[in-house]
């Protein structure tokens, strides 16, 4: 019994948090409730706004309307991203999964998900290696979306959950591999 109202209080933060940040946040990519799940299938330069500390830490600094914006790279291409711990995986532009050597023109973009601006279809693919600041990882899952459904790359869960810690300090957000 305790162990469930912790958990509704827990969903009520979370709603709480969601609910004040709406209006900032542009494209917010979340399954839809109802659709399929996605399934997933195959498929350096320096970062002036990521300062590293110690290897395997990177600060990233918050813009004057509080987002973390910053270049990382996608197998090698720079990618201009913004953090949204709300995004389940990382979410590409169509033009910048294009940028990034995709071919977003042969995906299948059966899978729907919520945004800010409504339901949008997405072909979901495995980037084979993300890197922000000093921080690679390999094999992360992300989605492509529609041409024109979302404005800005968004690095979701599926980047920032496999690390082991991330943090918000002030104006930076610090992540830790």
């Amino acid at each position: 019994m305790l162990q469930e109202a912790a958990q509704w209080i827990l969903v009520g933060a979370a709603l709480s948090v969601c609910a004040y940040f709406y209006n900032d946040i542009k494209s917010l990519v979340v399954p839809s409730e109802g659709d399929a799940p996605l399934v997933f299938a195959s498929q350096t330069r320096p970062e002036p706004n990521a300062k590293p500390g110690f290897s395997g830490e990177v600060r990233l600094k918050a813009d004057k309307r509080g987002h973390f914006v910053f270049t990382g790279d996608v197998d090698g291409r720079p990618l201009t991203f913004m953090a949204d711990t709300g995004a389940s995986v990382i979410a590409l532009t169509y033009e910048d999964a294009r940028r990034a050597g995709l071919s977003p023109a042969t995906l299948d973009f059966s899978a729907r998900v919520a945004t800010a601006n409504g339901t949008a279809r997405v072909a979901p693919v495995i980037l084979s290696r993300v890197r922000v600041g000093s921080i690679t990882l390999r094999n992360v899952q992300a989605a492509i979306a529609e041409k024109g459904a979302l404005d800005v790359n968004l690095l979701g869960m599926s980047f920032l959950g496999r690390l082991d810690s991330f943090n918000l300090r002030g104006d930076e957000l610090i992540l830790i591999q």
